[in-house]
């Protein structure tokens, strides 16, 4: 069945290849949508990424975290080809934001790191990335940063065509991936539509080398037990994703209002558990109202999503074992403002109700009732070559749960004061400084029981208090014709920071572990640097060198688990006319700053190369891409991912593909 999908798909875009019409290059203004007031990301004070067009196309991966694995200050919690949540300087799970389209992704990929994203990124627009505590406008929840996958799937306006779209098809050899994807955007007069589908299907994933790791061999070893000699591929990989969206807008002149309906499907393996598996299913409508007015208050916005989710995970085939169920929605309302004295900014109201249900009996989390309200407020006002950004935000978070055990009914507060000084023509110094609440969720309240995915026995605690960080992120920038560059520098000091320490006991022949609270300090750096070796008409040589890095340690002078390490390299790309092509190698260093019971991982260089040509096919350009990675086979290990000891990454892979867009 799934095989005749994917025919299917790649049938129509053969088609549309030859039916659209030509696909004319277009430089637009870059806007970064989840944004307080929708600019561009060298106007706002907080660090912010974009990643759109050809350059999204050449790096998307089976998941989301892989995805933007590469992009600085970003990891990825790698549990396999089919789930992976990025991770922002060192934080991920409840304090990294994953939304679609502005909305909450739904989904309860934040519980458990084998928990599949539900946003896919080969049916996107582009995808925005803010690094740093974003939760003054999308709630505690981004208390570390947040990734924005933009879609069309409500309209926002009409195109100029009856219809628009494109067709994708793509392939990898290292997990001998098969994926299709069709997207169609029309409409006529005051109405336009929108309609996506997309078609995965992989193998287990080729590694060059043991699935252990040598540190774990190792270990292994000097306790007189026998390495896992299983080598060449990382077995229960496999998976299969499909989904897709239907979404239609009217459109007047100073309002509009949409719909839309999508779902995702997803089944995939859980590396380490044998014929262990996950079968996921997600229904979701979003709707969203625009309306333009004079005076004050100038533009209001209502949005909102609701969601059915379930999720299964099977031992073995044909033995399901815990259930989760999820039901929730959001609404989201924000009037967009100007003052008379030059201030202007968003006020909002943002209300989630989120009904959990964990069934059977390795449900490490009982059954809850999550109601978040919250009110926010974002101010900014230019002074010649200076911006000013205020922010606050409260926000009630209730949690009624079914076992005899206590609610929660707390008000996180958070605040933010920042600013962009262009000191000199083409350099810009930024300053964003926050207080920030983050309110805790129910599995670190009320956890009790095996997390089998996680390998280990998780009890939480119902007294633990909100978390609070103070951070402080200073950004130089120079932009311009000739030579750009970038340097962030961040310090983050947590009071009451959450995490989940071992206690050296066994239940169920799983290690406990147990949340706690002390203080937490994260600093780090990230940096960028563009040299034009050529830049002479059509043709262009560029140069850029790149590195961050992230230190998280605890008050007691404890590291913290799973903080990527330094990486650091360069790049080369050339332009001419249609063609793209590109190299780059980064060296990741060991990493032996580890937590309790956590092993260190090994250095590794992940070199690639990539190539594009947008080639005239009929009527139609066609996008051609091919990228290799891992050309040196290395065996490279996330060290922000749980499963870095026995699932490494992909080894050496080729991806390929062809898009036709009309």
């Amino acid at each position: 069945m799934r095989r005749s999908q994917l025919l299917r798909v790649g049938v129509a875009a053969l088609l549309v290849s030859h039916a659209a019409l030509s696909q004319e290059t277009k430089t637009e203004e870059v806007v970064v949508t989840s944004s307080a007031l929708r600019e561009n990301p060298l106007d706002v004070a907080q660090p912010t990424t974009v990643v759109g067009g050809d350059e999204l196309r050449r790096q998307i991966a089976g998941s989301l975290g892989e995805t933007l694995s590469s992009e600085l200050g970003v990891s990825s919690t790698y549990f396999g080809p089919s789930a992976s949540r990025p991770v922002i300087r060192g934080l991920s799970g409840d304090r990294v934001q994953v939304l679609q389209d502005g909305l909450a992704s739904l989904d309860v990929s934040s519980l458990s790191q084998d928990h599949a994203v539900t946003l896919e990124s080969v049916v996107s627009q582009q995808i925005e990335i803010i690094k740093g505590p974003a939760a003054l406008l999308y709630g505690s929840g981004a208390s570390g940063g947040l990734v924005n996958v933009v879609s069309t799937r409500v309209p926002t306006q009409v195109p100029t065509k009856a219809i628009t779209g494109a067709a994708e098809v793509r392939g990898d050899t290292a997990s001998e991936e098969r994926t299709g994807a069709v997207s169609l955007d029309g409409g006529a007069g005051n109405f336009a539509f929108h309609a996506d589908y997309f078609d995965r299907e992989t193998d287990d994933v080729e590694i060059p080398g043991f699935t252990q790791s040598d540190a774990l061999r190792r270990q292994l070893i000097e306790a007189g037990e026998e390495p896992d000699g299983v080598r060449g591929h990382i077995p229960n990989t496999a998976g299969e994703a499909s989904g897709g969206a239907v979404g239609g807008s009217y459109i007047g002149q100073n309002a509009l209002g949409g719909l839309s309906y999508s779902r995702y499907e997803t089944t995939y393996g859980i590396p380490g558990e044998e014929e262990a598996f996950i079968d996921m299913k997600q229904d979701r409508f979003d709707g969203k109202a625009e309306l333009d007015l004079e005076g004050v208050f100038n533009k209001l916005r209502l949005t909102g999503a609701y969601n059915d989710y379930t999720h299964t995970e099977f031992e073995a085939p044909g033995e399901p074992g815990t259930v989760f169920n999820q039901d929730a929605y959001e609404l989201r309302f924000t009037a967009d403002h100007a003052f008379g004295s030059g201030w202007r900014g968003t006020t909002g109201l943002q209300y989630v109700d989120v009904d959990f249900e964990a069934i059977g009996d390795e449900a490490f989390v009982p059954s809850s009732k999550t109601k978040t309200l919250s009110l926010f407020a974002f101010e900014e006002r230019h002074f010649d070559d200076f911006t000013v950004e205020l922010g606050a935000r409260a926000e009630q978070q209730k949690i009624d749960v079914e076992a005899e055990l206590p609610n929660y009914d707390e008000t996180a507060v958070s605040l933010s004061a920042g600013g962009v000084w262009d000191f000199a023509e083409d350099h810009a110094v930024a300053l964003n400084l926050t207080r920030t609440q983050r309110n805790p969720q129910a599995a670190e309240l009320y956890a009790n029981g095996p997390h089998i995915a996680a390998q280990r026995f998780e009890v939480g605690d119902a007294n633990l208090d909100q978390e609070t960080s103070v951070t402080a992120d200073l950004s130089l920038r120079h932009t311009g014709d000739g030579i750009n560059w970038t340097l962030s520098a961040y310090y983050n000091d947590y009071t009451d920071y959450i995490y989940a320490s071992p206690t050296g006991d066994i239940e169920d022949e799983l290690p406990v572990y147990v949340y706690l609270q002390n203080g937490a300090k994260f600093h780090g750096f990230e940096a960028e640097l563009n040299v034009p070796l050529i830049d002479d008409g059509n043709r262009h040589l560029g140069l850029r060198l790149a590195s961050d890095y992230v230190r998280g340690k605890l008050d007691n002078g404890e590291d913290l688990p799973q903080i990527p390490p330094l990486r650091f390299g360069a790049g080369v790309h050339y332009d001419q006319d249609a063609w793209h092509i590109g190299a780059q190698a980064f060296y990741y260093d060991k990493q032996d700053k580890v937590a309790t019971n956590e092993l260190p991982t090994d250095s590794f260089t992940l070199a690639e190369v990539d190539a594009s040509y947008r080639v005239p096919v009929g009527a139609t350009s066609v996008f051609l891409f091919l990228r290799g990675t891992n050309l040196l086979d290395e065996d490279a290990r996330q060290h922000a991912s749980p499963l870095k000891d026995i699932a490494p990454l992909a080894g050496r892979s080729w991806h390929i593909g062809a898009r036709a867009e009309f």
